[in-house]
């Protein structure tokens, strides 16, 4: 099973939407994913509860309860495939604990001075766990022209990180989706982000972050209830 924990240490930077749209991609190529929020605001949580509200059972989102490790262990026990962690955005011992029971971890980032600024503590913290880490540019401009992106890219480059070749644009569609219990690529599977998101999935997959595995392209969900679905 591989475990994600995703970081940002500035507020707003699209870390929890990021979440979302990639617990999708990971539905759509076959993985049994289950979505575990740490972040004290619970936007993954409200997302997944309009999810189960308008009948879609899948992808699981659960808040982090007791210890997070034996929480994983228990996804880990009942055939999950990926467990993404939305972790807070601030230097806790929460974002710790994530890290210390992940296979891999992705900081997403806003491509500006202010935000950029944070990469490197959360690049810092995931090396020393010697994790596999990689940055994904958000809320980027539309405009690709926009020299905003490759200034990132070239402060990113000096940090010496792993970055995702896609920027993800800055799109409306996303908290409309989101207010739907929907992600932008459900939403208009025909518009840009659902292209965007497409391309930063197989790079996480080429750069090893989330392995390239054959799966049951049907089970779309977990194999039965999962324990902390059961008590619920």
């Amino acid at each position: 099973m591989l475990v994600v924990s995703v970081l940002a240490r500035k507020g707003g930077t699209g870390k929890s939407t990021a979440v979302r749209c990639l617990a999708i991609e990971a539905l759509k190529a076959g993985r049994r994913v289950v979505v575990v929020d740490a972040d004290p605001q619970p936007t993954c949580l409200r997302w997944g509860q309009r999810r189960t509200a308008a009948g879609i059972a899948v992808p699981l989102v659960v808040p982090a309860s007791g210890t997070l490790a034996a929480q994983i262990d228990a996804f880990r026990a009942q055939g999950v495939d990926l467990v993404l962690i939305d972790t807070p955005p601030t230097a806790t011992p929460v974002v710790h604990a994530a890290l210390e029971c992940s296979t891999g971890a992705i900081v997403v980032s806003r491509p500006n001075p202010e935000d950029l600024e944070s990469v490197q503590e959360s690049l810092r913290v995931a090396g020393a766990q010697r994790r596999c880490v990689g940055v994904v540019l958000w809320q980027a401009p539309a405009d690709k022209r926009v020299r905003a992106v490759s200034l990132a890219r070239e402060a990113l480059a000096a940090m010496s990180a792993e970055v995702c070749p896609t920027a993800v644009s800055a799109s409306i569609g996303y908290p409309y989706a989101y207010a739907e219990g929907l992600t932008p690529q459900e939403r208009e599977p025909e518009g840009r982000a659902r292209a965007e998101l497409a391309e930063v999935w197989a790079w996480l997959q080429r750069s090893g972050i989330v392995a390239t595995r054959s799966y049951d392209n049907t089970a779309t969900r977990p194999r039965r209830k999962l324990a902390v679905e059961a008590a619920a």
